[in-house]
C-alpha cells in the first residue's frame, strides 16, 4: 500500500488544527459556508492574519463584498492591524467590483499578478456569492467555477473561498464547487431552547484528512473565532439525567432524539468521542407475554375449588 502524506498548512485556529490532523492541506481549496453572522470574514481574517505573523506567510484578501476600509475597521476589533500588515507588505487587500466573465477574467489576473508579486501562499476570495450573483446564465456560473478552479490549481497556494448561505436554505452551492473543493467547513447558526444564539462548526469534507466528524461548538470573542472544548461525558453521568436533559445534549451536539434512553445514551457517547470508550450498555427487556382473556379468572377458580376440597378431606 502507497502511504501519502499531505504538508499542513495551519488555519490560525489552533482547534481546528487539532480536527484536520494539523491544518489544511498544502496547495488546497477550502469552502467555508456560513449563514449571515456565522464568523465567515473573522475566521478568514484570522487565517490571514495568523499565517502572516505566527508563520510568515503571506496572504491576499480579495473582497468582492465589502470595502477595503470595513475590513479593516472590522478587523481592528479583534487587535488585527491589517493595515500594518499591508503597508509592510506581508497582506494584500483588494477591494475588487462584481463583473461578468470577461471582467472576471480582469480581476482574476490582478489577483494572480499581486500573489506572484509578493510571494503569497495564502488566499481568501470573499465571496464565491458575490461573484456568481452577477452571473444571469446558469451556464455562465458553470464556465465561472471551471474558470476559478484553473485558477487557484494555478496560483499553488491555500485558497479559502467564502460561500453564504441565505436563511432558511438548506444547500450550500449550486452543486459544482461543492465537488470541486478539497474541503467545505460549514459554520452553523441556531437558537437554543432558551432562544439564545448559538453557533457550531462542521466538517463536512477535507481530502486526504481523517477529520473530525462531530459538531463543534464555536464563539466569535474578543481573541476571534474559537472552538469551544467540547463537554466530555462518561455513561454513568448520562444515566442520571432526565430524557429533557439529554435531549438538549443531543440538540447541541446535532445529533438525533428518537429512541429510548440508553439508544440516545449511545448516540450522545458516539458523537461526543467521550473519555468513555465502551459504549452504553443497551438492556434488553423481554416483553410478557399478555394473559388471554378470561385466563386469571379460570386459574383463580381452580384455586379456589382445590382449596375447599383440601378443607373437606381435612374434615
Amino acid at each position: 500500500m502507497i502511504s501519502m502524506s499531505f504538508r499542513r498548512v495551519p488555519t490560525g485556529v489552533p482547534e481546528l488544527d487539532d480536527l484536520i490532523e494539523g491544518g489544511f492541506p498544502a496547495d488546497s481549496m477550502i469552502l467555508l459556508v456560513g449563514f449571515p453572522g456565522a464568523g465567515k470574514t473573522t475566521f478568514s481574517g484570522q487565517f490571514l492574519y495568523a499565517g502572516a505573523e505566527r508563520f510568515g506567510a503571506r496572504g491576499v484578501y480579495a473582497s468582492f463584498a465589502e470595502t477595503k476600509r470595513t475590513f479593516i475597521r472590522n478587523m481592528l476589533r479583534f487587535g488585527w492591524d491589517f493595515e500594518r500588515l499591508e503597508k509592510e507588505r506581508r497582506v494584500a487587500i483588494l477591494d475588487l467590483s462584481v463583473t461578468r466573465e470577461a471582467g472576471l477574467q480582469t480581476n482574476l489576473n490582478t489577483i494572480m499578478e499581486t500573489m506572484t508579486s509578493m510571494g503569497a501562499e495564502r488566499l481568501v476570495i470573499d465571496s464565491f456569492t458575490a461573484i456568481s450573483m452577477a452571473l444571469k446564465d446558469a451556464i455562465d456560473v458553470r464556465v465561472m467555477v471551471h474558470l476559478l478552479y484553473k485558477f487557484l490549481k494555478k496560483a499553488n497556494c491555500v485558497s479559502l473561498i467564502i460561500l453564504d448561505q441565505p436563511w432558511g436554505s438548506t444547500s450550500i452551492g449550486q452543486g459544482i464547487i461543492e465537488f470541486l473543493a478539497d474541503g467545505i467547513i460549514y459554520l452553523e447558526t441556531y437558537f437554543d431552547e432558551k432562544y439564545n444564539l448559538r453557533r457550531r462548526l462542521r466538517i463536512l469534507k477535507m481530502r486526504g484528512t481523517n477529520h473530525s466528524k462531530s459538531p463543534h461548538e464555536y464563539e466569535i470573542s474578543e481573541d476571534g473565532f474559537v472552538i469551544l472544548k467540547q463537554k466530555r461525558y462518561t455513561v454513568e453521568e448520562l444515566e442520571m439525567m432526565t430524557m429533557p436533559a439529554l435531549w438538549n445534549i443531543a440538540r447541541e451536539l446535532g445529533v438525533s432524539r428518537k429512541g429510548r434512553k440508553q439508544e440516545l445514551i449511545n448516540r450522545i457517547i458516539r458523537a461526543t468521542l467521550g473519555v468513555e470508550k465502551r459504549l452504553a450498555p443497551t438492556i434488553s427487556r423481554k416483553r410478557r407475554k399478555k394473559p388471554a382473556k378470561g385466563s386469571a379468572s379460570r386459574r383463580t377458580t381452580r384455586s379456589s375449588k382445590r382449596i375447599r376440597a383440601e378443607e373437606e378431606s381435612e374434615k
